[in-house]
């Protein structure tokens, strides 16, 4: 992971400074392991300041979503649709589980009430991670593990029609951290493995719980 390269060159250089202390005719070694543990921190200072700029810019997106779900008064509810309903894969936001939703709506009506039609972090994520294959925990390791870096490994399980997503290693940007919009669509990391679990059973599901505990996060959805 992009991530990992700061730390990983530290770690070199650290490796590096001592050997050639240790080392009479290896006293060179000392300079080029300084040198590379300076640009490791330049590398993961770097990165951690752009990503928090980014996440910065981004709330007034979700503040946005956030006020206008509060406006229409629809409870922070989402359902996440696979794109053979909507189209593209999106989340739904209304007062119970939707059947259809009209291609193309931002907004649409329901029985029950006013429905938003909303792009996710989980639906972006789908873009990024490209065909998935058909096995739902092959799906899930190749898109947040392999190309998100989400997580160090992931684990499925069907328990009495939900299924349990066990994630070991989390390490994910939190977007919209105690707002209405992630009230509403999970977090991040739930939001990735719903719609990748509605894109890949082809069919509506919601999250029912998710937890995390230190670096564990489980994420159960029906």
């Amino acid at each position: 992971m992009p991530g990992e390269v700061g730390p990983s060159l530290i770690l070199i250089g650290v490796a590096a400074t001592a050997l050639g202390f240790l080392q009479a005719n290896l006293a060179p070694l000392v300079a080029v392991g300084l040198s590379i543990i300076a640009v490791g921190l330049l590398t993961w200072g770097e990165g951690a300041a752009r990503e928090r700029v980014l996440l910065k810019l981004g709330e007034a997106g979700w503040e946005n979503v956030s006020a206008l779900i509060l406006a229409s008064g629809i409870p922070p509810k989402a359902y996440y649709l696979p794109s053979s309903v909507a189209g593209r894969p999106v989340a739904v936001i209304s007062p119970a589980r939707p059947g259809q939703v009209p291609r193309g709506a931002f907004t649409f009506k329901t029985g029950g009430g006013p429905a938003l039609v909303l792009s996710t972090p989980g639906s972006k994520a789908l873009e990024l991670c490209g065909e998935l294959p058909g096995d739902l925990g092959e799906a899930l390791r190749s898109c947040v593990v392999n190309v998100l870096g989400f997580a160090r490994s992931v684990a499925v399980a069907e328990r009495n029609g939900e299924y349990v997503v066990e994630y070991a290693g989390v390490s994910y940007p939190e977007f919209y951290r105690g707002q209405v919009s992630g009230a509403a669509l999970g977090s991040v990391l739930a939001s990735v493995t719903a719609a990748v679990v509605a894109e890949v059973l082809n069919r509506v599901v919601e999250i029912a719980e998710e937890r995390v505990e230190g670096r564990r996060a489980v994420v159960v959805l029906r």
